[in-house]
């Protein structure tokens, strides 16, 4: 079967108006798993990463490897598999850019992103599809000074949220990588006790001995876009681990950014080559930007920010319930962002508007910002009901503005702080007419 890119490429831009790809030779069937190949891919696009202004001419390029890839599970009748190194660790800078060490709202956001992808891919795809996610923590984590237990502690955490939650996502185990001697069960003792060699095993086994990393990037497209993207998070995180000081002024500060960078490329090839030899089949996606022509670079965020990873930023919804994404010290400089608290720990940013619209509002996008939940189809579970602080019934605990003052609007403080000024005025002067009774009696 040949493949002509000029005029076999779907049309990208209109994902809804497909024409399957003409076929030389072949028979009514071949056509039938081509088209639908290409309705799969289609879907897979409207999740693209769009930071490059030719984005586009990238993604025409590798189109037919990709309907290639994707054709082969459509002939075997096949879930389609896909895989995705990502959610490695929060950053860490946790100063400016995330509310802490472990997933928040943003991860579940992205989560319930590439899950929906899974389940678009399944309403016209009997077969349905599963997306891999390999983390990358123990590739990069003591690059940065991340400790291992914080690696582990966020992997757990985002496997709790998505067992229930999404069904079409899976995550990979580190005995699926690389050959090394591990307890069938692992526990936080023993992952960290073999983060060290697992690291050791992934560039044994896959590493390349001498290495030219700076040809590597000149020469190579995708590495070398991949550097730029290290590069620029790494001079925005790496101000708060290692500051500029009078022994480390700003020339050797990019210095040392560059070569954090370099290192983080070659561990980055060796982990590669370690996915492409244990899912060799599956697609491969990306959260780089990319050429295009190896992997689909998706966005895992449904914002328009180029704030596009979850462990790279925080998020917040407005009145409308759209999500956006920034660092959390954006959020925190706007006065028209709240911050938002789940289970007593800092979750995401939302609009102050919203906190009052959410209590009328019928959007679903809203009712997941102010705590409701997605269910597995892709639907709504109702925000939970009744406060068991004050004890109403139109908002939950997380959310009471009684127990959480400062999550109120601003107008609403105030009206609070007044309120408050009046009841210990009464309680003041009940106070003093107690007291004069008393006297009087005597």
């Amino acid at each position: 079967m040949a493949l002509s890119q000029s005029s076999n490429v779907p049309d990208i831009a209109q994902p809804t108006m497909i024409r399957p790809l003409e076929m030389s030779h072949g028979s009514d069937t071949e056509e039938s798993w081509t088209a639908t190949s290409v309705k799969i891919l289609s879907i897979i696009y409207k999740y693209r990463l769009t930071k490059a202004a030719d984005a586009h001419d990238k993604w025409i390029e590798g189109t037919p490897k990709f309907l290639n890839t994707i054709g082969n599970f459509v002939r075997k009748t096949e879930p389609i598999h896909m895989c995705i190194p990502a959610f490695p660790f929060k950053s860490a800078n946790k100063v400016y850019k995330v509310l802490g060490t472990l997933p928040d709202r943003a991860e579940e956001a992205a989560l319930e992103h590439m899950n929906t992808m899974c389940v678009e891919i399944s309403s016209i795809y009997r077969q349905g599809a599963k997306l891999l996610i390999i983390s990358d923590g123990l590739v990069y984590n003591d690059l940065l000074t991340i400790p291992d237990r914080d690696v582990w502690a966020y992997g757990q955490e985002l496997r709790a949220m998505s067992a229930t939650k999404f069904p079409h996502l899976e995550f990979s185990r580190l005995r699926q990588l690389v050959a090394i001697d591990l307890p069938e069960q692992l526990d936080e003792v023993t992952y960290v006790a073999n983060a060290t060699n697992f690291r050791r095993a992934l560039l044994n086994q896959f590493g390349r001995d001498g290495l030219d990393v700076h040809k590597l990037i000149q020469e190579d497209e995708d590495t070398r876009l991949t550097f730029c993207g290290h590069s620029r998070y790494l001079k925005n995180d790496l101000r708060y681990i290692f500051p500029k000081s009078e022994i480390r002024g700003s020339n050797q500060y990019k210095r040392d950014v560059k070569f954090l960078a370099r290192e983080m490329i070659r561990r980055g090839f060796a982990f590669a080559a370690a996915i492409k030899h244990c899912f060799p089949s599956h697609l491969r996606l990306s959260i780089h930007q990319s050429t295009g022509e190896h992997r689909i670079s998706v966005s895992l965020l449904p914002t328009k920010t180029s704030f596009t990873t979850p462990w790279m930023c925080a998020i917040a919804y407005a009145a409308d319930g759209t999500l956006t994404s920034a660092p959390k010290g954006d959020f925190e400089a706007d006065d028209r962002y709240q911050l938002v608290y789940h289970a007593a720990r800092p979750s995401h940013f939302l609009e102050s508007s919203a906190l009052i619209l959410g209590e009328t509002t019928g959007s679903s996008k809203l009712n997941r910002a102010l705590g409701g939940e997605a269910d597995s189809d892709g639907g709504e579970r109702k925000a939970e009901t009744g406060c068991e602080y004050c004890g109403k019934t139109t908002h939950g605990v997380w959310r009471c503005f009684d127990k959480y003052p400062h999550l109120a609007p601003r107008w609403v403080q105030e009206k609070m702080a007044a309120e408050k000024k009046v009841n210990i005025a009464a309680a003041e002067f009940a106070g003093d007419a107690n007291g004069n009774g008393a006297k009087i009696q005597s």
